[in-house]
């Protein structure tokens, strides 16, 4: 019989949102990351340009929206107003009125970064591990003990593990005893939301297509990008778009050649001034191998809904939980799915006697 103590493993929104509620409500834990820095999915240039999720919609994610005011930050609507641009083919370049989109869409002022940043300046700093893997986790009846990629094992016995990273990567844990072929197998099935994507991101000195009565949108059968936006962040002006070539044919292109491949495009369709970008980049989640899998190379053809509630059999079925974004319900693979997942898994935690790891 020990007190609670949450291993949990991953430092995207879903880890360092679960560290920050534990903190608050007086669990220990500690907080592992395979990568040298948190966010996980949530990432950004240097400029702040978001390179992983950007927008949350308050009319029907409220726990982003109550988490964003909860923490001081600011918000504000994407840009929409002006035309939007269409790319049939090559020289065929239609202007056409824009649309708002059927709800509003919202982004954190400077970044969706400042999220993280803001979640972890409430965190004890001895409890964040980066550059640590959980490689193996075994379970007796002191508790749980880790092996991490480190080197050496995590001395301490946790009650619990959360597993705040994707089902399909959560899977290569070694456990011990080992989990049921029937659990590995719901955690293959779960595809990683948007981990067959890449992003480009240009950053400029001025949004000059606003100039021009543009919105920033546009939409092309050409490519590289086949979804164009406006970027700009609260602080900085900027393009994005998500490329239409598949990852595979991504990776017949060297970084250099996927960037300027993008912003010959951009200079199609928005003119010179396009071509010159204060700093791009291009974020190929299909090939980080912390957030994509082989499976993942090719995306889902629609957002299916996962029922992750019973993944896992005894002797972890009260001891290990999945609470990363893809263990969202509805919201699955959104922010608002992390923060779903995580709150459903601390409410079953509080629920238990504080000396109670026996499940």
């Amino acid at each position: 019989m020990r007190k609670q103590k949450i291993a949990i493993v991953g430092a995207g929104l879903a880890g360092v949102y679960a560290a920050y509620r534990l903190h608050k409500a007086g669990i220990d834990f500690d907080l592992f990351e395979a990568r040298n820095r948190l966010g996980g999915r949530i990432h950004s240039t240097e400029g702040g340009l978001d390179l992983g999720p950007a927008w949350f919609w308050p009319d029907f994610q409220p726990h982003m929206h109550g988490l964003v005011a909860e923490l001081g930050l600011s918000s504000f609507a994407q840009h929409e107003q002006g035309d939007a641009l269409l790319e049939r083919g090559l020289g065929q370049l239609m202007r056409r009125q824009g649309y708002p989109s059927g709800n509003l869409s919202m982004r954190i002022g400077g970044g969706t970064i400042r999220l993280i940043d803001a979640l972890a300046a409430n965190l004890p700093s001895d409890c964040i591990h980066l550059n640590t893997q959980v490689l193996a986790a075994t379970l007796d009846e002191t508790g749980i003990a880790l092996r991490l990629s480190a080197g050496y094992c995590e001395p301490h016995s946790y009650s619990h593990i959360w597993l705040a990273i994707p089902p399909r990567l959560a899977s290569r844990i070694a456990f011990a005893p080992q989990l049921s072929q029937g659990s590995i197998g719901q955690l293959c099935a779960v595809p990683t939301w948007m981990a067959a994507h890449a992003k480009y991101v240009a950053r400029y000195s001025q949004p000059f297509w606003r100039e021009q009565k543009l919105s920033g949108d546009a939409f092309s059968t050409v490519g590289p990008l086949g979804e164009i936006h406006d970027a700009s962040n609260g602080e900085a002006a900027a393009l994005f778009g998500f490329f239409a070539i598949d990852a595979a044919r991504r990776e017949q292109f060297s970084d250099a050649e996927l960037r300027a491949l993008c912003r010959t495009q951009l200079i199609r369709l928005f003119g010179e001034e396009a071509g010159t970008p204060l700093e791009d980049r291009v974020q190929d989640w299909a090939a980080d191998p912390l957030t994509a899998t082989a499976a993942d190379q090719t995306p889902p053809r629609w957002h299916s809904l996962h029922d992750l509630t019973k993944a896992f059999e005894r002797p972890w079925v009260d001891r290990l939980a999945l609470v990363g974004s893809e263990a969202g319900g509805e919201q699955g693979g959104y922010m608002e799915g992390a923060l779903l997942a995580v709150d459903a898994t601390l409410q079953r935690v509080l629920e238990l006697p504080s000396t109670d790891i026996a499940g």
